[in-house]
């Protein structure tokens, strides 16, 4: 039998931030006159971020997958139609060399049922290919604006290096930013923009002066 290529919606991809560490120089000390001790370098802030959850869980990435999955359905289903009616063929190639044994023409069938199932695992390789590229298409400007929005944060707050969720072991699960990130994505932000402030309640129009009663 065939065996039927799943076709994978779900794309890993890795954002690396690095930024330039500066140091200041000590003041120089009088000739003879003991040197200050060297101050302790700042300690190096880290954060991580899961860019593919981003992608997937956005509501852009989550229209794109919707997108992907109706172009994918019509050929998933005529790959569909081929393999099962291959896998008919052979239990016919099966059912005939049994009741009849072997022959050059059973033979040649055989052959010609076995290119065929090769052409349809190519196809299936081809589609996935395909997809794949169309995916990279579609998800290439989201991965610009994730990282946009990663290098405002890592400016604002100091952060020396943020590194993808799923090339680290261990990390503390405050210096994941991927909900934050989402959050920001999700409300149009490309980077420039900082996250918006709480609304303030709208104020009441004043009473007009003199207490508002009417003269008779």
């Amino acid at each position: 039998m065939v065996t039927r290529a799943l076709l994978p919606y779900a794309l890993a991809l890795v954002a690396g931030l690095s930024a330039t560490f500066v140091s200041a120089e000590a003041s120089a000390q009088p000739t003879g006159a003991p040197s200050a001790p060297a101050a302790a370098p700042a300690p190096m802030r880290f954060a991580v971020l899961d860019t593919r959850q981003v992608i997937l869980n956005s509501e852009e990435g989550l229209r794109i997958q919707a997108n992907l999955r109706k172009l994918s359905e019509a050929k998933q289903a005529e790959m569909a139609q081929r393999d099962k009616e291959l896998g008919d063929e052979q239990d016919k190639l099966k059912k005939e060399e049994k009741e009849k044994g072997s022959s050059a023409a059973l033979e040649k069938r055989k052959t010609e049922w076995r290119q065929k199932v090769a052409g349809l695992q190519q196809a299936q390789l081809d589609f996935q290919r395909e997809m794949l590229q169309k995916e990279s298409e579609l998800t290439k400007p989201m991965v610009q604006k994730i990282g946009n929005i990663v290098k405002n944060i890592a400016q604002q707050e100091g952060f020396d290096l943020v590194v993808d969720k799923n090339a680290v072991v261990f990390f503390r699960n405050e210096l994941d930013i991927t909900e934050r990130v989402l959050g920001l994505y999700n409300q149009g932000a490309t980077g420039g923009a900082k996250e918006p402030p709480a609304k303030k309640p709208a104020s009441k129009p004043a009473k007009p002066a003199g207490g508002g009663t009417k003269k008779r």
